[in-house]
């Protein structure tokens, strides 16, 4: 079975979106889709994204259209989805502790509860999450 890891919407934005410091996270992609690494992600991430989007849309950075597709193309390539729900007060108590939005911590926690790594593109979740004892790789 291949080695498991939560992604985080920063790592899966750069699929999709024109951003800095994309091949790392096209890297994990490829592995992903050839199968060489399973990738899953509370189903915030579908929500976080759309969020993305349209900020992007309103910067006029990208176009409506633009937007609407890659949302679309996001559900397509997701990783596998986990409800969040279940993850609530874990996420809660990992928030309280490390002062970091409780939306992160949801990807923290499913990291914790599957023991398995957690790859981010955001540097403040990746002290977080090396304080809480989680392997976190940064992908920038």
């Amino acid at each position: 079975m291949p080695e498991k890891f939560v992604l985080d919407c920063s790592v899966a934005a750069k699929w999709l979106l024109p951003e800095p410091d994309r091949a790392p996270a096209l890297g994990w992609f490829d592995r992903y889709a050839a199968g060489e690494v399973l990738l899953i992600a509370p189903d915030i991430l579908l929500a976080e994204f759309a969020s993305l989007v349209a900020k992007r849309n309103r910067r006029k950075q990208i176009s409506e259209e633009q937007a609407r597709q890659a949302f679309s193309l996001m559900t397509k390539c997701a990783p596998r989805l986990f409800d969040m729900r279940p993850r609530l007060f874990r996420a809660l108590d990992l928030s309280l502790r490390y002062q970091l939005s409780l939306w992160d911590c949801v990807y923290l926690a499913l990291a914790l509860e599957h023991d398995c790594p957690f790859l981010t593109a955001d540097r403040r979740l990746l002290r977080a999450g090396r304080g809480g004892h989680l392997l976190v790789y940064l992908v920038k």
